[in-house]
């Protein structure tokens, strides 16, 4: 089953056709492939009127809220889709320091989703900060305990499996990719990153469906504390000096991580008590 691109947005219209849009048909990705959402009826007359029709397939009315929004496009496609979320203000993606260096956006897609099979994670996410230098010395690709960023990522979708839809920050949709993070890891035991590959956004703007960073601290805060009292083996609080409040997760090895360490202590245990007997003997 081939991917799609899903964009949920709200009251962005310029933002989303001159960002996101502009930047997937600049990367040669086929339009027919492309849907935006959107929260309502007036939204869709807005957005119909200033989106350029030859950089989507279709626009679609679902729901208001970034976490329930993302869960009616989950509602909208069929178990086991391949689905590239992306949020509408990506400016630009970068794959030169990675091993799709030179190959498509489309091509990237295709491999991390594949490897999503391979490797039995239903989740696969891109480093979160654009800057090279961080993003240089990192392995190509990890499969523990690490953030995926809600901007751009991809999933398996499985819409009916309610042990991976998001509760705790449904209300106020801060965190909800730290949420999705952990609700994938302890369903799954693994989520897939691709640490080379960063991509250019705002994270905070001054519209949308989260607002904007002033107005999203104390909501911040509140998910932060919820998450640190559902898994508080996971991670821990930790505020900068911005005043925003991180739930900053452990790296806690993924399920085939585990069996290789166990199987690495068995080795040495079987190892040291081999040398042990030759050595009495």
């Amino acid at each position: 089953m081939d991917y799609v691109v899903c964009i949920p947005s709200y009251k962005r219209a310029e933002t989303c056709n001159e960002k996101t849009l502009k930047m997937l048909h600049k990367n040669r990705v086929p339009v027919e492939k492309i849907f935006v959402y959107v929260a309502n009826k007036t939204e869709f007359d807005e957005y119909q009127k200033v989106l350029d029709p030859k950089f989507y397939n279709k626009l679609v009315i679902g729901k208001k809220g970034l976490v329930p929004q993302r869960q009616f496009i989950m509602n909208q496609w069929k178990e086991g889709q391949p689905i590239v979320f992306f949020d509408d203000d990506v400016e630009s993606i970068d794959l030169s320091i990675s091993m799709f260096k030179n190959k498509p956006l489309s091509h990237f897609f295709k491999h991390a989703f594949n490897e999503c099979k391979k490797q039995q994670s239903y989740i696969w996410g891109v480093y979160p900060v654009f800057n090279p230098f961080f993003r240089e010395p990192k392995k190509e690709m990890s499969t523990h305990l690490t953030y995926i960023v809600g901007a751009f990522y991809g999933i398996l979708n499985r819409p009916n499996l309610n042990s991976i839809k998001l509760t705790i920050t449904k209300e106020n949709g801060q965190k909800e990719d730290v949420e999705r993070t952990l609700k994938y890891f302890v369903e799954d035991g693994i989520v897939l990153r691709f640490n080379k590959i960063g991509f250019v956004t705002k994270y905070y703007g001054k519209s949308g469906g989260l607002g904007t960073f002033e107005a999203r601290l104390k909501p911040m805060l509140e998910a932060s504390e919820k998450l640190k009292e559902a898994y508080p083996e996971y991670g821990d609080l930790s505020t900068k000096k911005t005043g925003m409040t991180e739930f900053k997760l452990k790296k806690i090895l993924s399920k085939y991580e585990n069996q290789e360490s166990k199987s690495m202590t068995r080795k040495k245990k079987s190892s040291k008590k081999h040398n042990k007997t030759a050595s009495n003997k």
